[in-house]
């Protein structure tokens, strides 16, 4: 097969993922260090980044990497117990420059008295405003 040189070193695109979420009933904010944790080495296995804000019932994580790793990833966050109500807020190809490069998975508690970030309401903005708002909260915490 016949692949020009140009077009071969072109970065590929990446696809990323803000999602909502709230913690599911019968687990504790404990559980979240485990899913932090879990994240973090699943994601450098795979080239995912991201960031995850939790303010003590809801979570808002916005993702990236190769859309195959991505695919899967969504895949697994659908099917995982320990939360419910996944919201798809804003998804697709985002280029071939990641957002937020120096986090394997940074993470935040988040209160809406800190960060002005209204997880909840991400849900109802549209999406290149949901993702704005959450990239200008993101600013204001401190990432882990």
């Amino acid at each position: 097969m016949f692949i020009d040189s140009e077009s071969a070193s072109m970065p590929t695109s990446l696809r990323s993922l803000l999602y909502i979420s709230r913690l599911a009933a019968g687990y504790s904010s404990t559980e979240v260090g485990r899913i932090v944790k879990q994240a973090r080495e699943m994601n450098a296995i795979h080239g995912i980044t991201g960031v995850l804000v939790f303010d003590g019932d809801w979570f808002a994580q916005y993702v990236e990497g190769a859309p195959e790793a991505m695919a899967l990833l969504e895949a697994h966050l659908r099917a995982d117990p320990r939360h419910s109500d996944f919201t798809v807020v804003d998804a697709g190809l985002s280029g071939p420059e990641r957002r937020f490069p120096g986090w394997v998975m940074g993470y935040a508690d988040s209160d809406l008295g800190s960060s002005g970030l209204d997880i909840p309401a991400l849900a109802q903005t549209h999406p290149c405003g949901a993702l704005e708002r959450f990239a200008g909260a993101i600013r204001t915490l401190d990432i882990f």
